[in-house]
C-alpha cells in the first residue's frame, strides 16, 4: 500500500519503470484458463490419462513464460514528461509525453488510460527508441491544468496477465481566459504621447475583423491571420475614430465597474486576440502588472499567461501584490517588456484560485 500512495504524489523529471514499480495479476482471460487447467487436471488425475498430464503441464508452463514476457513487456521503460501549448479555457489541450525503451527489445501493445472518459491509447515501442503519445486535457478554467494520474498496463503477449504501473507526472497545460463572446469594442487607440488621436476624417482607429469584400484596400487585409489560416476567408480590418498608427491600451482601471475579475479577464483576452490578429500594438495595464506597447506571440503569450494566473497564490498579477525588487516571474523572463508597477488598491479583491 505504501508504493501505491507513493505513485499519487506528481513526479519530478523521468521515471523509470524499476521492478518495484511494475504490478502483475492474473487478468479475466487469465482466471479463466487457470480454472481449465485445474479442470483438465482433476479429470487427468481421476482417468489416469498420461497425455492429459503432459498436455496440462505444456499449457501450465507456456502460463508461466508468458508471465515473465508481459512483466518484462513494462519494465525498464523509461517515462518523460513533456510540455503542452496553451490553450483558452474550454478548449482541449493535448500534453506531450515520452516513452523511452533504452533496452534491446521491442515493446508491443502498451496502453495508456488517463482515467477521464479519453479514449486508451495503444502504442509500440522499437528497441533502443522513444516514443512520443499526447494525452488529452479538457481544460475547464483559466490557469495551471496539472496532468492527470496516468495508468500504463499490458497484457502481451498471450493475454493471461495484466501488468501495469501508476505514473503522476509533475507537469501540465496553461489555459488562458476564454475570450468574451460577443466581444465589447475595443478602447480608443492611442498615440506614444499617450493622447487620443484624433483625425478630421474618423475611421482609422482599428474595432474588429470582418470577412474581405471586393474592393477592399489591401492594407487594410490581415495578413496575419490570414497567413495562420490560408484555406479560410481573407478579413478585412475595420477601423472607427481614432488613429490607424496608434496603440491600444487595455487597462484594468478603466473598465466599467460592475464586472467581476472572470469577465474582466475574459474582455482583456479577447482584446489582445483582436489587437493580435489586426497586428496592432498594444498596452495591458493590470493592477500590479504593465506590459509595455508591444505585439507579437512573445507579447501576447506574456499577457495571456498573466492574464491566466491571475490571482494565484503567489503570482506577481495578483491584485494587492507588489513585486519584490528585482524579481523576475516566468512572465517577466518571457517578455522585457514587463515592467513592476504599484498595486491599484482601488480595483476589487480576487478571490479565484484556479
Amino acid at each position: 500500500m505504501r508504493l501505491f500512495r507513493r505513485s499519487a504524489i506528481p513526479w519530478e523529471g523521468d521515471f523509470p519503470l524499476t521492478r518495484r514499480r511494475v504490478y502483475v495479476l492474473p487478468s479475466r482471460m487469465g482466471m479463466v484458463f487457470g480454472a481449465a487447467l485445474g479442470a483438465m487436471l482433476l479429470l487427468t488425475i481421476n482417468y489416469g490419462l498420461s497425455l492429459g498430464y503432459v498436455l496440462v503441464f505444456v499449457l501450465a508452463g507456456a502460463s508461466l513464460v508468458s508471465l515473465f514476457h508481459a512483466w518484462r513487456n513494462l519494465a525498464g521503460l523509461v517515462l518523460r514528461p513533456g510540455r503542452g501549448d496553451p490553450v483558452h479555457a474550454g478548449d482541449t489541450a493535448e500534453l506531450n509525453l515520452t516513452f523511452l525503451n533504452p533496452g534491446g527489445l521491442a515493446r508491443y501493445a502498451i496502453h495508456l488510460d488517463t482515467g477521464r472518459n479519453t479514449e486508451v491509447q495503444t502504442v509500440d515501442i522499437a528497441a533502443d527508441a522513444e516514443q512520443i503519445v499526447s494525452v488529452a486535457l479538457k481544460t475547464e478554467r483559466r490557469g495551471w491544468q496539472p496532468a492527470p494520474r496516468l495508468r500504463l498496463w499490458s497484457d502481451f503477449p498471450l493475454g493471461l496477465w495484466r501488468v501495469w504501473t501508476w505514473w503522476h507526472p509533475a507537469a501540465g497545460v496553461l489555459a488562458w481566459p476564454t475570450p468574451e463572446n460577443p466581444p465589447a469594442p475595443l478602447p480608443q487607440a492611442h498615440d506614444p504621447t499617450g493622447h487620443a488621436e484624433q483625425h478630421q476624417h474618423g475611421g482609422d482607429d482599428f474595432s474588429h475583423l470582418r470577412p474581405y469584400r471586393p474592393g477592399d484596400p489591401l492594407r487594410r487585409l490581415a495578413w496575419r491571420a490570414i497567413a495562420r489560416h490560408p484555406q479560410g476567408m481573407p478579413q478585412t480590418r475595420e477601423f472607427s475614430d481614432g488613429g490607424e498608427g496608434g496603440e491600444l491600451v487595455f487597462d484594468w482601471a478603466q473598465l466599467p465597474p460592475g464586472l467581476d475579475v472572470e469577465t474582466r479577464l475574459s474582455r482583456l483576452t479577447r482584446w489582445i486576440e483582436q489587437a493580435e490578429q489586426a497586428e496592432q500594438p498594444y498596452v495591458l495595464q493590470l493592477p500590479s502588472r504593465r506590459f509595455d506597447t508591444d505585439r507579437g506571440p512573445r507579447q501576447r503569450a506574456a499577457c495571456l499567461e498573466a492574464l491566466a494566473r491571475f490571482g494565484e497564490k503567489g503570482s506577481a498579477s495578483s491584485l494587492g501584490r507588489t513585486l519584490p525588487p528585482g524579481a523576475q516571474t516566468p512572465v517577466a523572463a518571457a517578455a522585457p517588456h514587463v515592467a513592476p508597477q504599484p498595486p491599484n488598491t482601488a480595483a476589487p479583491q480576487s478571490g479565484h484560485t484556479p
